[in-house]
C-alpha cells in the first residue's frame, strides 16, 4: 500500500515537471524567436548558444549560493558542515561526467546549424529521432526494460512525428518537394548527429543520477555543461567574432537600437535566460525521476507546444509558415496522447514492480526471523519440560 502511494506520488511529480518543462520550453523558444527578430547581433556571433550556456552557469551558481546560505544558518551545526565538506572532498566523478558537456555542446551546436539549413518545421520533425534513439541506447547501455504499454506510447509519438513529416516533405504543393535535391542533406545530417548527441546526453544524465556511488546533483551537471560551452563560446568570440566586430556587432546593434526600445530588448533577453534556466532544472528532475526516455518524450511535447503557441502568436496572411494546419493538429494530438500513454504505462510498471519487490525482499527475512523465533521457543519449551520431569 505504501509503495503504491509512493509510486503514485512519484508519477504525479514527474507529470508536474514535464508540464513545467514544456511550459518553460515554450517560453524559451518564443523569447528566442523574439531575440532573433531584434537582430541586435549577427547570427554568426552565435549569441543563442552563448545565452544558453550563460543561463546554465548563472542558474547553477545562484542555486548553490542559496543552498550554502541556508546550510550556513542557525539550523546547520558544525558536524553537518564537516560531513558536507568531507563528502565534497571524497567526491570523485566518473569519466561519464566529463563526456556529458561534450555531448551537450555537439548537440546544441549542430541543432542550431540544422535549424538554419532545414528551417523550423523540418528540424522539429527530425528532432523526433531522439525518441527511438533514446529507447535503443537505454536498452543497450543501461539494460533498461520497457513494457509493451510503454513501447506503444513511444510508437504513437513516432506516428505523430511521421504525420508531421508527411506534411513537411510534400503532402501538398505548398511544402517541400520530395525530390532528392530539395532536401538539404547537410541539414539532415546535422540534425541526425545532434539527435544522437542529445540522446546520449540524456543517457549520461540518467546513468550519473542513478548508477554512481556519489551522484552529481543537477546543478553540478548544468554547471559542467555551461562552463564547457561558455569557454568554447568565449574562444569563438575572441578569435572569430572580434575580428568581424564591425559587421557582426557594431552595425547590427546600431540599427537594432534605432528601431527597438532598450527596455524591450533587455526584458526579452532576461526572460529568455530565466526560461532556459528553469527548463534545465525541470530537465534534470525528469531524468532523475523517470529517465532519459521521458525527457525525449517531453521534448517532443514541447516542440508541439511551440508550434501551437507560434500559431497563436505569429500566424497571419503574411506569415503562413507560422500557422498550424489540420495535419499539424493531428500530429500534435498524437504526440501528446503518446506521451501521456507512456507516462501512464510507466506508472503502472513502477506500481507493479513496487508491489512485487517488497514481497520478494521482505518475506524471506520475515520467514527466517519467524523460523528462528519458533525454534527458540521450541527449545525453551523443551528445556522447561525436562526440568519439570
Amino acid at each position: 500500500m505504501a509503495s503504491t502511494k509512493a509510486t503514485t506520488t512519484n508519477t504525479t511529480s514527474v507529470l508536474l515537471f514535464v508540464a513545467l518543462h514544456v511550459s518553460f520550453g515554450i517560453s524559451y523558444f518564443l523569447t528566442a524567436q523574439k531575440i532573433m527578430n531584434f537582430q541586435l547581433l549577427d547570427k554568426n556571433t552565435m549569441q543563442v548558444p552563448g545565452l544558453v550556456y550563460l543561463a546554465d552557469v548563472l542558474s547553477a551558481m545562484i542555486t548553490k549560493k542559496l543552498a550554502s546560505g541556508s546550510n550556513g544558518g542557525k539550523t546547520a551545526t558544525m558536524e553537518t558542515r564537516r560531513k558536507q565538506t568531507r563528502r565534497n572532498e571524497e567526491k570523485r566523478y566518473p569519466w561519464q561526467f566529463y563526456v556529458l558537456p561534450v555531448s551537450e555542446f555537439v548537440g546544441l551546436t549542430l541543432a542550431i546549424r540544422a535549424m538554419e539549413i532545414c528551417g523550423g518545421p523540418l528540424y522539429q520533425t527530425l528532432a523526433g529521432m531522439q525518441i527511438p534513439m533514446t529507447v535503443l541506447f537505454s536498452s543497450v547501455l543501461l539494460k533498461k526494460k520497457y513494457t509493451v504499454g510503454q513501447l506503444l506510447g513511444v510508437s504513437v509519438v513516432i506516428c505523430g512525428l511521421a504525420v508531421k513529416a508527411s506534411e513537411v516533405l510534400g503532402a501538398d504543393g505548398n511544402q517541400l518537394k520530395t525530390t532528392t535535391t530539395s532536401i538539404p542533406i547537410l541539414g539532415v545530417l546535422c540534425a541526425f548527429v545532434s539527435g544522437i548527441s542529445y540522446s546520449m546526453r540524456g543517457i549520461l544524465m540518467e546513468y550519473l543520477s542513478k548508477s554512481t556511488k556519489n551522484p552529481p546533483s543537477g546543478d553540478e551537471m548544468s554547471f559542467a555543461m555551461g562552463t564547457f560551452g561558455l569557454a568554447a563560446f568565449a574562444a569563438y568570440t575572441l578569435f572569430v567574432t572580434v575580428p568581424n566586430k564591425e559587421d557582426w556587432v557594431l552595425k547590427p546593434m546600431k540599427k537594432s537600437l534605432a528601431a527597438n526600445a532598450v527596455s524591450s530588448i533587455v526584458f526579452f533577453y532576461v526572460a529568455n535566460a530565466c526560461a532556459r534556466a528553469m527548463m534545465a532544472k525541470c530537465m534534470m528532475k525528469i531524468v532523475r525521476s523517470s529517465g532519459a526516455t521521458s525527457l525525449s518524450l517531453s521534448n517532443a511535447m514541447r516542440s508541439v507546444g511551440v508550434i501551437v503557441f507560434t500559431h497563436a502568436a505569429f500566424c497571419s496572411v503574411n506569415a503562413k509558415k507560422q500557422c498550424l494546419s489540420q495535419t499539424g493538429a493531428i500530429s500534435a494530438a498524437l504526440v501528446v496522447s503518446g506521451g501521456l500513454t507512456y507516462a501512464y504505462q510507466t506508472s503502472i510498471a513502477n506500481s507493479n514492480s513496487g508491489s512485487s519487490a517488497p514481497s520478494s525482499k521482505r518475506d524471506p527475512a520475515k520467514t527466517k526471523l519467524s523460523a528462528a523465533t519458533n525454534s527458540e521457543r521450541t527449545t525453551t519449551a523443551q528445556k522447561t519440560i525436562r526440568k519439570r520431569r
